[in-house]
Parts: structure tokens; C-alpha cells; sequence
């Protein structure tokens, strides 16, 4: 399989302790995420990693739910669509962890800050860009 991936913002990654990442239970649960995500979202776009497969003489875009690559997101909608969606999420989930990748090859362990706290971050700091949001975010609670 080969990844088809184009420039993004950043990834979101979701993993859980015990689940295969391409297990269809686990990609379910991840879908219900994007879902939400997706139906809320008035700026940007959220799409699901998708890896070309090609099985004989078929050639087929597979979508990976367990990875999200996001373009376009603003802080405003990070905080009001994004996060509020990763806390509900995260409810049903105890043992998901989610983490945003940006393009530098850094990761964020969202699953471990206060979203609460993170929103209101977003929210008075909107000219921000998520990932530099997120670490400026992370250096002040160290």
C-alpha cells in the first residue's frame, strides 16, 4: 500500500491501547469522529488518510479513519468544532489517545491536556496557527 497524502496542516491520529489500527471496530469508532468533525465544520477541510492499494488488476483508494489530515482549520474552528468533538469523543473512549502530527514531524498528545483549557487558549489567541497554538499551549503548562 502506498500513502496518497497531499500538503496538510496537520494530522490528528487516533490510537487505543489493545485495537489493531485497521481493525474494523477500531475504523468505526474513528469514522464517528471524522463524522462529527465533518458535519460541524464551516472553514477548512478534514479528510481520512487513504493509501492506494492495488489488488491484481484493481487500483483503489482505501480511507484510514484512525488518521485525519486537516487543511484550512482556523483557530476558531479548532476550538469550537475540533476539540469539543475530541472531549465528547474521548467520553465513550477511555483508553483512545489522540494525537495531532504537524508537517515539522512533531506530535502533540491532545488525549493528555485540559481541552477545556485548550479551547479557551484558541479562542483568545485565534491568529495563532494550530500547531504553534498547541506548542506555545504545551511550554506554558511545563
Amino acid at each position: 500500500m502506498q500513502e496518497v497524502l497531499d500538503k496538510f496542516d496537520f494530522s490528528i491520529v487516533l490510537k487505543s491501547e489493545g485495537v489493531g489500527d485497521s481493525s474494523e471496530y477500531w475504523q468505526e469508532q474513528c469514522w464517528q469522529l471524522y463524522d462529527s468533525i465533518y458535519k460541524a465544520m464551516s472553514d477548512g477541510k478534514i479528510e481520512p488518510l487513504k493509501f492506494q492499494s492495488s489488488e491484481g488488476d484493481r487500483s483503489d483508494l482505501i480511507s484510514f479513519f484512525s488518521t485525519l489530515a486537516a487543511f484550512g482549520i482556523t483557530g476558531k474552528v479548532f476550538a469550537d468544532v475540533i476539540l469539543d468533538a475530541m472531549k465528547a469523543w474521548l467520553e465513550y473512549r477511555p483508553t483512545a489517545e489522540i494525537e495531532l502530527k504537524c508537517p515539522d514531524g512533531s506530535t502533540i498528545k491532545i488525549s493528555n491536556l485540559p481541552l477545556a483549557k485548550l479551547s479557551q487558549f484558541f479562542e483568545e489567541n485565534p491568529q495563532l496557527s494550530i500547531c504553534e497554538g498547541l506548542n506555545r499551549f504545551k511550554i506554558s503548562r511545563d
